[in-house]
């Protein structure tokens, strides 16, 4: 009796850890150092810093190659100058595609450490994971986009308006598209903010949670990343989908695949609504919680892997 009951337990407990997507996690470790190396290491990659720029692209294919990706590029030219997009791809049981992207610049000359060496940090170890998982059931394309931050934010020069233009003329199937747009401030204090209305009414006010932010026609997708999220018992997802004019809710690369009709969400610790480092020299590496940010990254690597 007291062996079929241990044989049981194993049994429940290896049933428990496949259903969570816990075959595999995200290494805070791996998050934090990759941080770091962009925004401390590096430091600044404002669309002017040429230098810094292909440092930053380097990087991003040496941790694909550690993977066991081969990295392509998208070289696009604006107001003269050259600029690029890289990206991999993950084949999957179905051509249909998904796309996991994260602006790789900065604003002007500023470390980025949340905005957004995280995102990229939270891309490559999700590109990681899904590597060793295998065999997702969309084909997953891992970008990383240039020109994000002003002057060129809105515009059709956007690194990923580029890259969804060039899906659009793939004439790929696109199941839909994620930005990962600073994923790595938290804190257990009531200093969450939100635009002007009843959200603060609806809305936790301790800055603890990720958000998961779409409009209205892309809501589906924002709910999958927060059923997943919260099947893994992590950390809280909040959820809203909504109309364009509400403040925040398009600021980021998700917003350029809106453009050609893609269905898009972004996933964010709500940046400037709760980050008062947003966009300044105090945006460093040592003010993030890697361990909350690998709570986000699992969260996406088991949305990713399965059907939606």
């Amino acid at each position: 009796m007291k062996l079929l009951y241990l044989v049981t337990l194993t049994i429940v407990s290896i049933f428990k850890s496949v259903s969570a997507g816990d075959l595999t996690v995200a290494n805070p470790e791996r998050l934090k150092n990759s941080v770091i190396f962009l925004s401390d290491s590096i430091g600044s990659r404002s669309f002017s810093e040429n230098v810094n720029i292909e440092k930053t692209l380097k990087f991003i294919q040496l941790e694909f190659e550690k993977i066991g990706l081969t990295c392509s590029t998208q070289t696009f030219i604006v107001d003269g100058n050259e600029y690029k997009n890289i990206y991999a791809v993950i084949p999957g049981q179905v051509e249909e595609t998904f796309v996991v992207g994260a602006h790789y610049d900065t604003c002007d000359k500023l470390p980025g450490a949340d905005d957004n060496a995280s995102g990229v940090a939270g891309v490559i170890e999700a590109a990681r994971l899904v590597k060793d998982h295998g065999n997702p059931y969309f084909t997953l394309i891992f970008s990383f986009f240039s020109l994000e931050e002003p002057p060129f934010f809105g515009t059709k020069n956007m690194g990923s308006y580029r890259f969804a233009e060039l899906l659009n003329q793939q004439n790929r199937k696109i199941r839909g598209m994620v930005s990962v747009e600073m994923i790595g401030f938290f804190t257990d204090d009531k200093i969450q903010q939100y635009p002007p209305g009843i959200f603060e009414w609806l809305y936790p006010k301790e800055a603890n949670f990720i958000a998961s932010v779409s409009n209205i026609n892309s809501s589906n997708l924002a709910d999958e990343y927060q059923d997943k999220i919260d099947n893994l018992n992590e950390i809280h997802c909040v959820q809203f989908s909504g109309p364009s004019s509400v403040p925040g809710i398009d600021l980021s690369d998700h917003s350029a695949f809106w453009h050609f009709g893609y269905e898009a969400f972004m996933i964010t610790d709500t940046s400037f609504l709760r980050n008062r480092n947003y966009h300044t020299q105090y945006d460093l590496s040592s003010t993030l919680d890697y361990k909350r940010m690998s709570f986000v990254v699992n969260g996406l690597v088991l949305m990713v892997t399965n059907k939606f």
